[in-house]
């Protein structure tokens, strides 16, 4: 009798046809891996991916497993649906907009010997970075820093047993993954980065506008905490989320001052003033973009970080556990 796979790679997909043939081509292209299948959950796109997976799995030299969710319901339940349905005991996660390379999954399976949980190293594709823009979306991890985004994931498939795998309430995908890892390592599992098992990431160029409407999922970040108390580590002043925010919140306050004394001139000073370290982070502490734009770039980057702050402080009030 044929032996199962050791390995299950884990993917939800959607509305993301064209990345998948990409996908699938990296999983073939893997060296020394032990055996595996791969199981591409297709969360009820409504682009063609149904033939597409079709015709992957008739064409590809791995095994590729289609699941079909009839209701969109996020990458939190697909990804249930997806370990739910593989085989293996170890299950390793990716996403559809991600190219592993060569060696990783051997690299991730390797480290699962002495481990339960399992991040491995994800970078911005190269090829893909030239065409990048200030607001551009990527992921760039290079240790373990606390996210444990499922880009790049390993985990025992008893761990996800044991906890029921990912909460499927969060309200949008955002900090589901992070949560996961964090309950895993709260319930005594072993977790390890490793850096061989790379990954790369797309670089998605989007406007401003589409960053902006991309904040409202970082409430996430407050469920996951409020779940989490050990996650607050995380935070700058354990409270500030991101390294801009307070600084950014000091601008705000400035911005406010400015405005409501703006007839005379020491509110405008103050004001002004307490502007000051967020444009000196934005220019000189992490830098984005090309200097002779950041006239425009840096008030575009403070509204971003008040606009994420308030929903931020609005999922505070809803999880009952301050995030700014």
């Amino acid at each position: 009798m044929a032996e199962g796979p050791a390995v299950s790679v884990v993917v939800p997909t959607h509305q993301r046809r064209p990345l998948l043939a990409r996908l699938v081509r990296a999983l073939e292209q893997q060296t020394d891996a032990p055996p595996f299948e791969v199981v591409i959950v297709d969360d009820a796109s409504t682009d063609g991916t149904s033939d597409e997976l079709d015709r992957l799995r008739a064409a590809s030299a791995v095994p590729v497993i289609a699941v079909r969710l009839e209701e969109n319901r996020g990458p939190a339940t697909a990804r249930n649906a997806g370990w739910r349905r593989a085989k293996a005991p170890i299950i390793a996660f990716t996403d559809d907009d991600c190219a592993p390379q060569p060696g990783w999954l051997a690299a991730l399976a390797r480290a699962l010997d002495d481990a339960d949980v399992v991040q491995g190293r994800t970078v911005p594709d190269p090829e893909q970075l030239a065409h990048r823009n200030v607001f551009s979306h990527t992921v760039l991890n290079e240790d373990e820093w606390g996210f444990y985004e499922t880009c790049n994931m390993g985990y025992r498939r008893r761990v996800l047993e044991e906890l029921g795998g990912f909460d499927e309430r969060f309200r949008y995908p955002f900090g589901e993954d992070t949560d996961l890892a964090w309950r895993a390592k709260a319930a005594g599992a072993r977790v390890a980065f490793e850096r061989e098992a790379l990954v790369h990431h797309d670089v998605r160029r989007q406007s401003y506008f589409e960053s902006l409407r991309d904040l409202r999922r970082r409430e996430g970040v407050v469920r996951a905490i409020k779940r989490n108390p050990e996650m607050r580590s995380l935070c700058h002043y354990g409270i500030f989320w991101r390294p801009a925010h307070p600084s950014a919140f000091w601008a705000g306050v400035g911005l406010a001052t400015a405005a409501i004394g703006h007839r005379t001139r020491w509110p405008l000073l103050a004001g002004g003033a307490l502007c000051l370290p967020y444009v000196r982070y934005r220019t000189h502490t992490y830098p984005t973009g090309l200097a002779r734009n950041r006239p425009v770039t840096v008030p575009m980057q403070l509204a971003s970080d008040l606009v994420e702050m308030a929903v931020l402080a609005a999922a505070s009030v809803r999880y009952r556990t301050v995030v700014l």
